[in-house]
């Protein structure tokens, strides 16, 4: 019995294949690919924030993070984002009230990483966290090399709206 594995089998099924049915594949792969990967983005962790605003989310930058106030020590290091900063959203800050500029559950954060599997790697980790502990839960997405933080304290259609937008940024 032949398998896919097999070099006379994949002959055998190449050959029966036509050019336009090639092409159908290749196509299928490449849209297949680009979805698991995402879009990458040149933009940093602020200018993704200035583009949420700019498509009407009420995000309002407070903090941009540097190697000396990066409070994970991530910052520019291996396995780290390349850039952070963190946003207000006066909807999320009225729940979250009494929170030092930069916390999450005031509003958000922007994590942008070199590349989608890093940044892959980090929403896997606060994923565990949250489970671990749900009182540190938030609406984590990703696109790309991307990682959206969103506060929990906002209404999931609320923190919805922040991942479509960070859809259109990076495709």
């Amino acid at each position: 019995m032949l398998r896919w594995t097999d070099p006379a089998c994949m002959h055998d099924a190449m050959i029966r294949l036509r050019h336009p049915t090639r092409a159908a594949a290749a196509l299928a792969l490449a849209a297949l690919l680009t979805a698991c990967g995402g879009g990458t983005t040149d933009k940093d962790a602020v200018g993704i924030i200035s583009e949420l605003a700019a498509q009407g989310l009420p995000a309002d930058l407070t903090v941009t993070y540097t190697e000396e106030n990066d409070p994970n020590k991530l910052l520019g290091r291996p396995h780290g984002y390349a850039s952070k900063a963190a946003f207000t959203d006066e909807r999320a800050a009225v729940q979250g009230a009494g929170g030092e500029p930069g916390d999450i559950n005031l509003g958000g954060g922007v994590e942008v990483f070199q590349d989608a599997d890093a940044a892959e790697t980090r929403v896997a980790y606060i994923q565990n966290i949250a489970k671990a502990s749900p009182m540190l839960g938030e609406y984590t997405y990703q696109a790309g090399n991307v990682v959206l933080r969103i506060s929990k304290d906002l209404p999931p259609s609320d923190a919805q709206a922040y991942e479509t937008a960070l859809s259109k940024i990076v495709q």
